[in-house]
């Protein structure tokens, strides 16, 4: 199981590079949404330390669903998901193979230069711990959304503007809970983080489940 696994993974990976300039794009938006706020809210440190942190978790959130539009699309084309759904692997492995490179991909990039981008928003180096781990398990959790979004969309063949009204209400308690994460006093675990960990528990035991039904409703319609 876990060879076609990593090979799934890898062929991602490999693809995703030859597509790099979409990470270029994604990372430039995600830095440019943060740039704007400042020059928004005016010089005012204090107004913009307060909302630093709900910028960062806004920004990395549109910034993720500009790739979920994508996601399933070329293996639908070229006919790789209906040799997935016959293999070893199955479709519920395979979305989880999805959103590992989908992360290592998106997310990941953002993660490294969130610490530049916080100290722009004038957020005080002590949170950063906090905040970066919050990022961590969240993004993970955004990640599993917009794959079922995106295998939702897919298996009903609609436009990709489906998956940002799915996933966008879905986001909205990982963003509460993430922002609160980051922002409390607590120490790095604290209250919030853990149900923002719980979730993204639920997700993980969801997301493989959904998407997989989703995407074989998907070959069937297409069957038919």
């Amino acid at each position: 199981m876990m060879r076609p696994f990593i090979a799934q993974i890898s062929r991602d990976l490999d693809i995703a590079w030859q597509n790099r300039q979409d990470v270029v794009v994604m990372l430039g938006f995600f830095i440019i949404i943060i740039a704007l706020f400042p020059l928004a809210i005016g010089p005012q440190s204090a107004m913009l330390q307060s909302l630093s942190i709900p910028i960062i978790w806004i920004a990395a959130l549109l910034s993720s669903l500009t790739g979920f539009d994508r996601l399933f699309a070329q293996d639908v084309r070229d006919g790789w998901l209906d040799q997935i759904s016959l293999s070893a692997l199955g479709l519920g492995w395979y979305a989880v193979a999805k959103a590992v490179a989908h992360w290592l991909t998106a997310s990941l990039p953002l993660l490294m230069i969130t610490p530049i981008l916080a100290l722009m928003l004038n957020i005080a180096p002590a949170r950063l711990p906090a905040l970066m781990v919050a990022l961590l398990v969240g993004s993970m959790g955004l990640t599993l959304l917009g794959v079922i979004g995106a295998a939702l969309a897919e298996g009903a063949r609609r436009s990709s503007a489906l998956i940002a009204i799915l996933v966008l209400p879905l986001a909205v308690p990982v963003l509460i809970f993430g922002a609160l994460a980051a922002a409390t006093d607590d120490g790095i675990i604290s209250p919030h983080l853990m149900l923002l960990g719980a979730m993204l528990a639920l997700l993980l035991a969801m997301a493989p489940l959904v998407a997989a039904t989703a995407l074989k409703i998907g070959e069937t319609e297409s069957g038919i």
